[in-house]
């Protein structure tokens, strides 16, 4: 009996290992995918120089991917995935923080960090790119951005009619500094429209502690 299991469970370890080479080949695409866009810009990332860079085979890539449109729809998915867990972690991470200024000024930081990361940046420069993967982009996908950006919202003040405007700012802001940089030979800065975001964020919450309740007039 335990030589029966022994040798059932033999195949299943090599299975089991020979998924994981796979998987972590095809994320080694993705990185490679991702890298290649954002030092060499969307136009060098062709089937070919991907795979030199990777270190693969040509069967690599259509086994996992099929073609060069299926490896930037991956892209494009690892991107959005990973800003929806992101996100819900940014979320996290300030509700615990007490101080009202510490919290904005966390939000802010985080945002820039999520928002202006690798993957985010790629994806947004194959859009840009390409308006056939626009068009393929699912509403299901941008549907699991909601709840995070719901609950950065209420992170910024229940109390404010802005609070939602505000929560898109956070995101409309990095990514419009990268596409300003996509079009710029030199660097943009990037810290004072963060720190500047921070303050925006702050003066909002002073001003809606301040505001008068409906109802009573400030006398």
């Amino acid at each position: 009996m335990t030589t029966e299991r022994t040798r059932g469970s033999a195949p299943r370890r090599q299975r089991r290992r020979t998924q994981e080479r796979a998987d972590r080949t095809r994320e080694l695409v993705i990185e490679e995918t991702i890298k290649c866009i954002r030092e060499e810009g969307f136009s060098a990332a062709s089937t070919r120089h991907i795979i030199e860079r990777a270190g693969v085979s040509t069967g690599v890539v259509q086994y996992h991917f099929g073609d060069r449109d299926g490896l930037l729809t991956a892209v494009i998915d690892h991107a959005i995935n990973t800003l929806v867990t992101s996100i819900n972690d940014v979320a996290d991470e300030v509700e615990a923080i007490e101080d009202p200024e510490d919290r904005m000024r966390a939000l802010t930081d985080a945002a820039w960090r999520v928002f202006l990361n690798p993957a985010s940046l790629s994806a947004m420069e194959i859009l840009i790119a390409t308006r056939s993967f626009r068009a393929k982009l699912g509403t299901e996908q941008l549907a699991g951005l909601q709840p995070g950006l719901d609950r950065i919202a209420r992170v910024v003040g229940n109390r404010s009619p802005h609070a939602e405007a505000i929560a898109d700012l956070l995101w409309a802001a990095p990514l419009g500094l990268m596409v300003g940089q996509m079009v710029t030979e030199f660097p943009l800065p990037t810290d004072p429209q963060r720190e500047a975001m921070a303050q925006l964020l702050i003066d909002h919450l002073k001003a809606g502690h301040e505001r008068p309740a409906r109802g009573r007039r400030k006398r």
